[in-house]
C-alpha cells in the first residue's frame, strides 16, 4: 500500500511541471522565431491528403500567396508544381526514405512566373497523424545567370567558330585540349579535343619551351594582360601571330585561349625584301669585304668603302679613276679570271695576288658573277673581295706553331726517358756520396756526376715546361745562381770570338718565380745576343743590380713603384733600326735564317717577364749593338734576410714497403735507397704480381710506392685495386711524367703522396716519412 504525498512532494512535482511546460512553450518560440524568419520558404503538409497545415513568411514571398490562401489547399490545388513529374518524384522519394535532401524543381508562383527551387522534406509524427516538413531555397537568379552563361559559352563558341583563324582553348595544368574552331580542325585536318597540345599541334615529347602559360597568370593565379608572340609552326609548316589569355572555364578552371592568325604569306614578303635589302648592303654598304661592280675590261662603275679601304685609296671617285688593271701584279691570272667567269658565270676562291695604291702586295679571296646580255655577251662583273693578307701570315703562323707543338709532344717522350735514365745516376751518386768523405777525388768526382745530373733535370724540367706537360711552381729564389749556371752552359755553346763579361750582384735582393723561367729568359737574351755577333765577334756583357723604380720611372702601367732585380744582356753585334725594335716580341717574328730560330725565343721571354710582375726595355740601333733590361720585382719580406735553401738531411726510417717499378735499374736503386734509410723492401717489376702478393698479406706493409706508366696496369689503378682491399694503405706515385696524373688528381684518388723523377734520396726520404707518419 502506497503513502499519499505530502504537500511538499506535489508543490515540487507542480514546479518541474511548471517548468518543462515553460521550456516546451519557450522551445515552441524559438522554433516559430525560426520558421517565421527563415528566408525559404517552409511549409508543413498532411500526408493523407496533402493539404497545407502551415507556412511561413519566406514561402508566401517566394510563391506570392497568403498564408490564409495557403492553409487548407494543396500544391495541385494552387497549381504551384510547373512539372507535375517534379511532386510524383518528391512523393516516390518520401514513400521510400522518409526524406529528401536538395531536390531541384520548378515551381509557378501566384503571378505565374517560373522560378527554381532546391527543396528538403521530411515525414514528420506529431499528434496521431503523420505531416511533410518542406524547406525550399530560391535559387532561380542562380539558375537564370548559369543559363545565362551557358548562353553566352555557345554564342561565344558560334563566334570563334566563324572567324578566319586558328583558335583552340587547352587546360593549363594538364594541357589537355578543350575547343578547337572549324578553322583549326581543317588547318590540321582532325578534330583533337582531348588530346594533349604539345603532342598534336608541334610533335613535342614535353610541353613547349616557348610556352607562354607562366606568363598568363600572376602569382594569386589571376589573368594578366594579353601576350602576344610569333612563331613558326613544325607541323603546318606555316607562321603565325599567337594571341595567348588565361581566361577561366565554365567549370571554373583555369585555360588558355589561343588565336593564332596566318601569317605565312606576310612573313615570306618580309624574308623577300630583307634578303633583297641585305644583297643591297653586302655589295655597297656594310658587307666586311670590298664589293664592287666593273667592266669586263676593268673600269670599276661602283664599289664600297671597304674596296677603297682595302687598296688604301682616298674614295669612291679615287677607285672608280684607276683601272682594275693597274692593282694586278699578275697579268696572266686577269685572263684566265676573265675566262673562267665567260664560262662558269661565276668564280668562287679566286685568289688574285695584287697590291695597293702604294704597291704593297695584298692577298685577296674573291667571289666574282658575271652578268650577260641576251646574246650572252659579258657586260659586267659583280664581285667580292676579302683581304686575307693577315689571315695567310697566321696560316704561315700557324703551320709553324703546329711543328713546335709536334716538337713539344716528341719532347716530352724523350723528357720521360731521360727521366728514367737520370734518376739511377743521381741516386746512386748520392748513395756513394754518403759513404766517402768530402775530401776525397773520389767524392769530388762523384759531386760532379750529381751536379751535372741535376743540372741534366733542371733541363728536363724546361723541356717539359715547353711541352705544356709541367706547370711552373713560382717560389721565393735568389737570381744570381741560376743567371751564374747558365752563362756556364751558354759559354759552351758560343765560339771564342764572343767575350763573356759578367757582373752579379750578389746583394741583390730575392724575387718569386720559377728558376727554369729565370733560366730560360737567361738563354734566350745571351743566345739572341750571340746570333747577333756570330759573324763579327764581340763582347757580352751579362750584370744584375738592384734598382728603385718611382711612380715616374716605372717600364710600364702594370708595374708597382719599388725595389726590383735589374738583370741587363748587352751585346756589341749589329743592332736593330726602331721599327725592327718594335716587332721583336711578336710570336714567330725572327729576323734569322730558316733553321737558326722560330721567332718564339723573345716572345716568351716577354711572357715570362710580364707574368712575373715585370716588364722589359730594349735599347738599340743599327751597327751599335742591343742592350735588354729586365726588371723583376724583389719581394719585400725577403729584402733584408736573403733565402738560402738549407738542404735537410737524409731521414732514415723503418718500416715494409712494397716498391712497384717496371724499369729494373730504377728498381734496384730505388731499394738500395730505401734499404740504406732503413726500410723492410720488397720490390716487383710486375704490378699484377704486386697485386697478388698485397691479396695474399694487405696487413704486411706499411707503405706502397708504385711508379704511374706500368705495363698491364698503370700506378693509380694499381693504388685503386690495392685501397679496395685495404683502404688505409698508404700509396706513394712516382712518375718521369704522366699527361693524365697530376699530384692533385692523385690526392683525389686516394693516393696519399706524389713524387716527380728523378727523385733525390732525401726528398724520397723526406715524403715516405711525411707519409707514413700520417
Amino acid at each position: 500500500m502506497t503513502s499519499k504525498p505530502t504537500y511538499e512532494e506535489l508543490k515540487k512535482r507542480i514546479q518541474k511541471l511548471e517548468q518543462s511546460e515553460k521550456k516546451a512553450k519557450q522551445s515552441e518560440e524559438r522554433y516559430r522565431l525560426a520558421f517565421q524568419t527563415s528566408p525559404d520558404a517552409i511549409n508543413l503538409n498532411r500526408v493523407s491528403d496533402g493539404m497545407y497545415l502551415d507556412c511561413n513568411e519566406g514561402f508566401t514571398k517566394i510563391m506570392g500567396y497568403t498564408r490564409e490562401e495557403v492553409i487548407g489547399k494543396t500544391s495541385l490545388s494552387l497549381n504551384i508544381w510547373e512539372n507535375i513529374e517534379d511532386r510524383k518524384k518528391l512523393i516516390n522519394r518520401l514513400s521510400k526514405n522518409g526524406h529528401v535532401n536538395n531536390m531541384e524543381a520548378r515551381f509557378v508562383d501566384k503571378k505565374g512566373k517560373i522560378k527554381t527551387g532546391l527543396m528538403s522534406a521530411h515525414i514528420m509524427q506529431t499528434k496521431g497523424e503523420k505531416i511533410i516538413l518542406s524547406v525550399t531555397r530560391d535559387i532561380t537568379k542562380i539558375k537564370n545567370s548559369e543559363e545565362a552563361l551557358r548562353a553566352s559559352h555557345e554564342r561565344f563558341l558560334m563566334v570563334l567558330n566563324s572567324l578566319d583563324a586558328t583558335i583552340y582553348v587547352a587546360d593549363m595544368k594538364t594541357y589537355e585540349i578543350l575547343f578547337m574552331n572549324n578553322y583549326m580542325i581543317n588547318s590540321f585536318g582532325r578534330d583533337m579535343t582531348g588530346e594533349i597540345c604539345w603532342k598534336v599541334f608541334r610533335g613535342e615529347s614535353g610541353p613547349c619551351p616557348h610556352c607562354k602559360n607562366d606568363e598568363l597568370i600572376d602569382e594569386k593565379g589571376k589573368p594578366t594582360d594579353v601576350c602576344v608572340w610569333q612563331d613558326k609552326n613544325p607541323i603546318t609548316g606555316k607562321w603565325y601571330i599567337n594571341y595567348d589569355r588565361a581566361i577561366e572555364w565554365t567549370d571554373g578552371r583555369m585555360v588558355k585561349l589561343q588565336i593564332a592568325t596566318d601569317i605565312t604569306e606576310r612573313k615570306q614578303i618580309e624574308e623577300d625584301l630583307r634578303k633583297s635589302e641585305e644583297l643591297y648592303r653586302e655589295y655597297f654598304e656594310e658587307n666586311i669585304s670590298g664589293t664592287y661592280i666593273s667592266t669586263p675590261e676593268g673600269q670599276l662603275l661602283a664599289c664600297n668603302k671597304e674596296y677603297v679601304k682595302i687598296f688604301g685609296l682616298d674614295s669612291i671617285q679615287h677607285a672608280k679613276d684607276i683601272p682594275v688593271t693597274e692593282i694586278i701584279i699578275n697579268p696572266d691570272k686577269r685572263v684566265k679570271f676573265l675566262n673562267r667567269i665567260r664560262k662558269e658565270k661565276r668564280v668562287t676562291g679566286y685568289e688574285p695576288i695584287l697590291k695597293k695604291i702604294d704597291g704593297t702586295p695584298i692577298h685577296l679571296f674573291e667571289n666574282a658573277t658575271g652578268v650577260f646580255d641576251e646574246k650572252g655577251k659579258l657586260t659586267h662583273i659583280r664581285g667580292s673581295i676579302l683581304d686575307v693578307t693577315e689571315q695567310r701570315r697566321l696560316e704561315i703562323q700557324l703551320q709553324q706553331s703546329q711543328k713546335m707543338e709536334a716538337i713539344g709532344t716528341l719532347a716530352g717522350g724523350i723528357a720521360h726517358d731521360f727521366n728514367n735514365i737520370l734518376f739511377p745516376i743521381m741516386g746512386h751518386s748520392e748513395m756513394l756520396m754518403m759513404d766517402l768523405p768530402e775530401d776525397s777525388p773520389s767524392y769530388m768526382s762523384l759531386n760532379e756526376i750529381y751536379t751535372g745530373a741535376i743540372r741534366a733535370r733542371d733541363l728536363v724540367k724546361q723541356i717539359l715546361a715547353f711541352s705544356r706537360q709541367e706547370n711552373n711552381e713560382l717560389k721565393l729564389m735568389r737570381i744570381q745562381p741560376v743567371i751564374v749556371e747558365a752563362l756556364k752552359l751558354i759559354r759552351a755553346l758560343i765560339p771564342k770570338t764572343i767575350e763573356i763579361d759578367q757582373d752579379i750582384n750578389e746583394n741583390c735582393g730575392v724575387i718569386k718565380s720559377d728558376p727554369t723561367q729565370i733560366h730560360q729568359i737567361i738563354m734566350n737574351l745571351t743566345t739572341n745576343a750571340y746570333h747577333a755577333m756570330e759573324d763579327t765577334g764581340g763582347q757580352l756583357k751579362v750584370s744584375l743590380k738592384q734598382v728603385k723604380l718611382g711612380m715616374h720611372n716605372l717600364i710600364n702601367p702594370d708595374m708597382e713603384p719599388g725595389i726590383y732585380a735589374c738583370l741587363a744582356v748587352v751585346d756589341s753585334g749589329v743592332g736593330m733600326d726602331a721599327d725592327l725594335t718594335k716587332k721583336i716580341f711578336d710570336p714567330f717574328f725572327t729576323t734569322k735564317e730558316q733553321g737558326k730560330g722560330t721567332g718564339m725565343g723573345l716572345s716568351v721571354v716577354h711572357g715570362i717577364v710580364r707574368s712575373n710582375g715585370g716588364a722589359i726595355q730594349i735599347y738599340s740601333r743599327p751597327g751599335e749593338g742591343s742592350q735588354f733590361y729586365v726588371y723583376l720585382p724583389v719581394i719585400k719580406s725577403a729584402f733584408e734576410k736573403q733565402i738560402i735553401q738549407n738542404e735537410n738531411n737524409v731521414q732514415p726510417g723503418t718500416g715494409k714497403i712494397l716498391l712497384v717499378d717496371d724499369e729494373k735499374a730504377i728498381i734496384s736503386m730505388e731499394k738500395r735507397m730505401l734499404e740504406h734509410l732503413g726500410y723492410q723492401v720488397t720490390s716487383h717489376t710486375s704490378s699484377l704480381e704486386a697485386l697478388e702478393i698485397f691479396r695474399e698479406n694487405p696487413d704486411k706493409f706499411d707503405l706502397i710506392i708504385t711508379d704511374m706508366a706500368m705495363p698491364n696496369m698503370s700506378g693509380d689503378q694499381l693504388s685503386v685495386e690495392m685501397t679496395k682491399i685495404r683502404p688505409d694503405i698508404p700509396v706513394l706515385l712516382c712518375t718521369g711524367y704522366s699527361e693524365t696524373m697530376s699530384e692533385e688528381k692523385a690526392v683525389s684518388i686516394g693516393i696519399k703522396g706524389f713524387l716527380l723523377k728523378p727523385i733525390r734520396m732525401k726528398d724520397l726520404a723526406q715524403k715516405v716519412s711525411e707519409i707514413l707518419k700520417l
